[in-house]
């Protein structure tokens, strides 16, 4: 879909992006990384609000309707809304299809809004604006930085559940930068992470999710319990089949009482969905966290217990 080749873009003490070669392929793809890594960078270069130095972006659109559709609609982190047009007038600016502002304002609860301004309008509702904007325009790809940032966490899965919807019917690919590893492993097929103006890894969402190759990769999908081969001998149970180093996410983790253990359970605080518990090896006296399901017996601090990866 999109073919970025020996990119750099220049930055006052460093490359804000550093020759990067990247090949974005046609659906969901998220970018990730610290703050600074690159992510908005590149989001401004592919839109062409920015220049790059060096390289080049091609745009190699699949669908069979050309000059029918924008080849792209972006999304700026400030969401980039017309001051003096209600949110009824945003959409009916962009819209390729009639009559698409009731059932796109509808799936983001801005219908009872159709006729304010930006400037009477919460946070949360300009950063929906802003992508029912996009969404009516019918692209074929929507370049999004930090989409629905400002809406209420509680409200978020189901607004995105809606903009899936729509994003599947007219065949528009995304690639959007987010902080939230939870709205990453939901939302994207492929990921792209970033650090220093470099990517880092690129592969699909479930490879970095079931494989990552480092933890501190790993953990921009969430929790995830990192056993160096070391480790492994003094906190886990031998896995068939596995050497060297092992990456367990917290569904895939078990705790089970065992008397003859040299582990010590220290503490198990409650996080919601997993358990975070602080283990003690008592031959050795290390202590680590770790994150794991609900133990299928009740265990209390002092009791002996094994780890168990699944």
């Amino acid at each position: 879909m999109l073919i970025l080749t020996d990119i750099t873009l220049r930055g006052s003490h460093r490359p804000r992006l550093d020759n990067l070669t990247l090949s974005i392929p046609a659906g969901r793809t998220a970018l990730v990384g610290y703050s600074g890594a690159g992510k908005t960078s590149l989001l401004n270069v592919i839109a062409g609000f920015e220049k790059p130095d060096t390289g080049r972006v091609v745009w190699n659109p699949s669908s069979g309707e050309p000059g029918e559709r924008l080849p792209m609609y972006w999304v700026p982190q400030n969401g980039g809304l017309w001051p003096h047009l209600t949110a009824e007038q945003h959409l009916s600016c962009v819209q390729k299809l009639a009559n698409s502002s009731d059932e796109i304002l509808t799936a983001l609860h801005l219908e009872h809004r159709r006729s304010a301004f930006p400037s009477e309008m919460s946070q949360g509702e300009r950063s929906r604006l802003a992508l029912a904007r996009a969404l009516a325009s019918r692209a074929h790809v929507l370049l999004m930085d930090e989409p629905l940032s400002h809406v209420d966490p509680v409200r978020k899965p189901g607004f995105w559940r809606a903009v899936q919807g729509l994003l599947d019917r007219d065949r528009i690919s995304v690639v959007f930068s987010s902080h939230e590893p939870e709205t990453v492993l939901r939302q994207s097929e492929h990921v792209i992470c970033m650090e220093d103006g470099r990517v880092v890894f690129q592969g699909t969402t479930r490879t970095l999710y079931e494989s990552p190759p480092s933890q501190e990769l790993g953990e921009f999908l969430g929790p995830v319990n990192w056993f160096e081969a070391s480790d492994r001998e003094r906190f886990l149970n031998h896995v068939e089949g596995q050497s060297g180093w092992i990456a367990v996410r917290p569904e895939r983790l078990d705790m089970v009482e065992d008397s003859s253990s040299s582990l010590e359970l220290q503490s198990v605080p409650y996080c919601g969905a997993f358990y975070e518990s602080i283990v003690k090896n008592l031959k050795t006296g290390e202590v680590r966290v770790v994150v794991h399901q609900a133990t299928r017996s009740v265990l209390k601090s002092g009791d002996r217990i094994r780890l168990v990866a699944e």
